[in-house]
């Protein structure tokens, strides 16, 4: 696609273009994609669909064998055909196929809403100009600018060139955290705990942690790597729940992964649910909370609104993810703006496809 001032999207140049498209990836993500390519009625554009080497093995999805990438040349040899990605990695080695793939082919990586049905199309970028454009304003230094714009660029048109020039290495978001003070820390959505070790390591002054992760074979991760940490005497608490905008019981989903919250955020119908707590930051009644990340599957802005008497109160730093849903991108600043205006904004995207581990970071 051609640099054009945010007049056309990824959907509607491949509109115009009508060539072949091959989808690289099975799973849910192939499932959105093809579903909003049938939304434009570009749906008889695809012509294969293939998968990493070790991925191949013999099965047909969405009506087509899964073939490699060297099959799928072969399949459409002579024929100038569209790659879409259609997954979501950081593995150095996928990122190097990927690459390589887009060395040889015109590649995209469309974005697709995590969470949620609103796609980030040219329509929804040109209604909502006036925000992103605000949002753009609070950002408190040319690397957050930089990332912003060329992150919007990437959800339009997909093109991965724009991923490259906004990504930061991972430690550089050390540099933004280093005005926590002594306090307590909490981790929403703190998966298995790996961000747990990763900001105590890096933090000591955080002093207590309290992780909430809702996905039970994560918790019980989690549940394990909290009991070392409490046999070394560090106070950390860990919770098997949601983290939302208020108190209650939600049904989740009863399936193995990330996608616990599906329940609540799709209108999927999922076979097995169960129910399960949802915990808000103010109900933890905590006083002196210095730091809370915030990663919790599309629940983002529940969560802040969630947190509100803490923030007001503690005026902790926060990373909040801001990827999940296609309104993130402004909606999570106007909410916390909104709550306490004296918060300097930052944005950061590590590398990975599509634009997944982009967050903003509250100081």
């Amino acid at each position: 696609m051609n640099d054009s001032n945010r007049t056309q999207d990824l959907w509607e140049y491949l509109a115009q273009e009508r060539r072949p498209i091959a989808l690289y990836g099975t799973g849910d993500g192939a499932d959105k994609i093809i579903n909003m390519l049938d939304s434009y009625g570009l749906k008889d554009l695809i012509a294969a669909v293939f998968a990493s080497d070790g991925f191949v093995r013999d099965r047909i999805f969405r009506g087509f064998k899964v073939i490699s990438y060297s099959e799928c040349c072969e399949k459409l040899a002579g024929k100038d055909f569209i790659v879409l990605v259609c997954f979501g990695s950081s593995r150095p080695e996928v990122l190097s196929f990927v690459d390589k793939i887009a060395s040889e082919r015109e590649l995209y990586v469309p974005d697709v809403p995590v969470y949620g049905n609103i796609l980030f199309s040219r329509k929804f970028y040109e209604s909502n100009i006036a925000v992103i454009d605000e949002t753009a304003s609070h950002l408190a230094d040319d690397i957050s600018g930089n990332c912003y714009e060329n992150y919007i660029n990437y959800k339009l048109t997909g093109d991965i060139k724009y991923l490259a020039l906004c990504e930061s290495p991972d430690d550089e978001e050390f540099n933004l955290l280093s005005g926590i003070r002594e306090g307590c820390y909490i981790d929403l959505g703190a998966y298995y705990g790996d961000t747990v070790k990763r900001y105590l390591e890096k933090f000591p002054c955080l002093s207590s942690c309290v992780a909430v992760e809702p996905e039970r074979h994560s918790f019980a991760k989690l549940s394990a790597y909290a009991k070392t940490l409490i046999d070394k005497g560090i106070d950390i608490k860990s919770i098997n729940a949601l983290a939302g905008g208020k108190t209650g019981v939600q049904q989740v989903s009863n399936s193995r992964g990330r996608g616990t919250r599906a329940a609540v955020n799709s209108n999927a119908v999922l076979k097995s649910t169960r129910e399960i707590d949802v915990v808000t930051v103010d109900s933890l009644s905590l006083d002196n909370v210095s730091f809370i990340k915030f990663d919790v599957e599309g629940s983002e802005s529940e969560s802040i609104e969630g947190a509100r008497e803490t923030i007001l109160k503690c005026r902790p730093v926060m990373k909040i993810a801001c990827y999940h849903r296609s309104e993130d991108v402004f909606a999570i600043v106007q909410k916390v703006l909104e709550i306490r205006s004296d918060y300097k904004v930052y944005m950061r995207h590590t590398r990975c496809i599509p634009g997944w581990d982009t967050d903003f970071y509250f100081v």
